[in-house]
């Protein structure tokens, strides 16, 4: 079994930082636990991207366990590239 590279989009890592901190700002270390579970969630990706389902387009969303966020991300099976494209809330636009 191959392996898949994850990337990251910049739009990405800015509502990773912006969530981690609302979190850390609720509660002291909630913001680490948010990003330890979300770096266990894309481990999962790596060998088994296409556990998710296509939700728009070619975006697929993978959720946390215990955060009600998706990760919403792209395949790239060419590259076998993950491109991770928006961590987004549930109630927000499915169309990053």
């Amino acid at each position: 079994m191959r392996t898949y590279k994850i990337t990251y989009r910049k739009r990405a890592i800015d509502h990773i930082r912006e969530i981690s901190r609302w979190y850390e700002a609720v509660k002291d270390g909630l913001g680490k636990e948010f990003r330890d579970e979300l770096s266990q969630r894309v481990q999962i990706l790596t060998k088994y991207p296409k556990i998710a389902q296509i939700v728009y387009k070619n975006r697929r969303f993978f959720t946390l366990n215990r955060f009600p966020h998706y990760i919403v991300f792209v395949i790239n099976e060419s590259k076998y590239n993950v491109q991770i494209v928006a961590v987004i809330h549930p109630k927000q636009n499915i169309r990053p």
